[in-house]
């Protein structure tokens, strides 16, 4: 199942040469972080003796502050008015990028913070998935290539701006510290690249490396089957042909519940009425 010429070059004899692996795709992002002038609730909660009544709270009652994170706020955003969706999201962090576990004397605490965190929901570089030898237990070779192509840097160093212009808008002046990432003399914009290509990391929404679709650059039919090979299909991140603007749990769940109704031989369900 995989490209022939690299798989033989490794010793694989491949039983059906398809582009599996290629098209990898991720969402990358980068932290825009603050002190806070204030420790917040969580900061409080973080204490080890608290923290562990709220899980053992949240794990009999399902209620209380272990049932949630310090985030859960996003925004979806375009950063010119003539892109037909959203190209840039803000993931809010309502404490610090360490915080930790702490307890009086033995594990102090670390300042409060906060972070906006810019992502980038399409970027055009494209990476690959490699087999590293003919040993199925030996890692995989995973090689994003982010920043290949050239607009992926420019468009997110301009939502990082954008995170920062709004960062520092009135409504955030009681929350606000000093901003510890990149730092308020990071203003230009090699200042800021430089910043991103040294802390970007990715959502840890890797997908499309097994799209489906019609043409010869694709893996999987519409049906989510293998071309060239029976009674086999994928149904997961891989299988999605590009990223869409958002995180895709909900979209792997639609596609596991439509695959099951396909592999189950149910007919499509009928057009809602306008």
């Amino acid at each position: 199942m995989f490209r022939s010429a690299w798989a033989s070059s490794i010793g694989v004899d491949p039983v059906i040469d398809l582009p599996v692996g290629r098209n990898l795709q991720d969402h990358l992002a980068v932290f825009l972080s603050f002190a806070r002038s204030e420790p917040g609730p969580f900061h409080h909660q973080m204490r080890f003796d608290r923290m562990a009544v709220n899980m053992i709270r949240a794990w009999l009652f399902g209620t209380g502050p272990g049932t949630v994170v310090p985030g859960g706020l996003h925004a979806f955003v375009k950063t010119r008015l003539d892109i037909a969706v959203p190209d840039i999201e803000f993931m809010f962090r309502g404490a610090a990028t360490d915080v930790r576990l702490w307890y009086p004397v033995i594990r102090p605490l670390r300042p409060d913070g906060f972070a906006i965190r810019p992502t980038l929901l399409h970027p055009d570089s494209r990476g690959e998935i490699l087999l590293r030898s003919a040993a199925a237990r030996d890692p995989m070779r995973i090689v994003y290539n982010f920043f290949s192509a050239p607009n992926d840097l420019p468009k997110l160093c301009d939502g990082f701006r954008l995170a920062r212009h709004i960062a520092y808008q009135e409504p955030f002046d009681r929350f606000r510290g000093a901003e510890s990432a990149p730092g308020a003399s990071a203003q230009s914009d090699a200042e800021i690249d430089a910043y991103i290509r040294k802390t970007a990391i990715t959502a840890h929404h890797p997908a499309a490396t097994c799209p489906m679709g019609l043409g010869p650059d694709v893996v999987l039919d519409p049906q989510m089957r293998v071309r060239g090979l029976e009674r086999l299909r994928v149904v997961d991140a891989s299988a999605i042909p590009d990223l869409v603007s958002a995180h895709f749990n909900a979209v792997v769940l639609m596609m596991a519940e439509k695959a099951a109704d396909m592999i189950a031989g149910k007919p499509p369900l009928a057009s809602a009425a306008i």
